[in-house]
């Protein structure tokens, strides 16, 4: 691939998309699953609240298209770390480097179930009911039903927005890519050691909660990371040529 594509993608992967992550979950709140509730929090605006972390919340509009957004940044992100490796292909770093592409993917698509459910898919459904109950064709019966369940399904122990399968194993992945990548580089001495201290604070962050405080606080320290490593300008290894010379 050419160097300058290289950059460019590098760029926008590792620092422009981990900018626009950590400026969007300012607005993402939490700690709302068991006060006051899923619904009864995210079905309207709310003023800033400590107890949530988030600066303010804009009702379900702003939820379905915070996660629309954030579903292609995050797989930037995922071609960032992938791309962060590339060229390592001898001895313990290829096999960390190696560990580190599939923890990414595992990464990428869990939080892509996880967006699609627990974001986008939840938010819909939220604008959906208000658009039903103010034309009247959802009784109040109904409406308490499907509040009913899009709670149950906030809390499913599978695909559920907080302590599910996917949401676990996303939190998890992404801490393991960032620490094999900032092994893996290390290992080569392609990046400052600062730096990969970053990288893997990115990924406890991150693990923690994408949602604030973690997640602009991991994203913006993605960003200075990407920033670092590329403006440090280490080399990347050179590739051993199958051809004897």
């Amino acid at each position: 691939m050419d160097q300058k594509i290289k950059g460019i993608l590098w760029w926008a992967c590792l620092v422009a998309a981990p900018l626009v992550l950590a400026g969007m979950e300012l607005f993402h709140p939490s700690g709302f699953t068991n006060s006051p509730g899923m619904y009864a929090y995210l079905c309207t605006s709310q003023p800033f609240d400590p107890r949530y972390w988030a600066l303010g919340y804009f009702g379900p509009n702003w939820w379905f298209t915070m996660h629309m957004v954030q579903l292609p940044m995050l797989g930037l992100v995922s071609v960032g770390l992938w791309m962060a490796v590339n060229g390592i292909e001898e001895g313990l770093a290829c096999l960390v480097a190696w560990l580190s592409r599939v923890a990414t993917f595992l990464f990428l698509i869990t939080y892509t179930a996880l967006d699609s459910i627990g974001g986008i898919g939840l938010g819909r459904s939220l604008l959906n009911i208000d658009a039903m109950r103010a034309a009247g064709t959802l009784t109040p019966e109904q409406a308490q039903g499907a509040i009913a369940l899009l709670n149950a399904d906030w809390v499913d122990p599978w695909v559920g927005g907080v302590g599910s399968l996917i949401s676990l194993t996303g939190s998890w992945m992404v801490l393991l890519a960032a620490v094999s990548v900032a092994l893996a580089l290390h290992l080569t001495r392609r990046a400052p050691w600062p730096a990969l201290v970053l990288l893997i604070a990115f990924g406890w962050e991150i693990q923690t909660a994408h949602a604030s405080p973690h997640g602009p606080i991991g994203f913006l320290l993605l960003a200075v990371a990407g920033a670092w490593i590329r403006l440090a300008g280490k080399p990347a290894p050179a590739r051993r040529s199958l051809v004897a010379a």
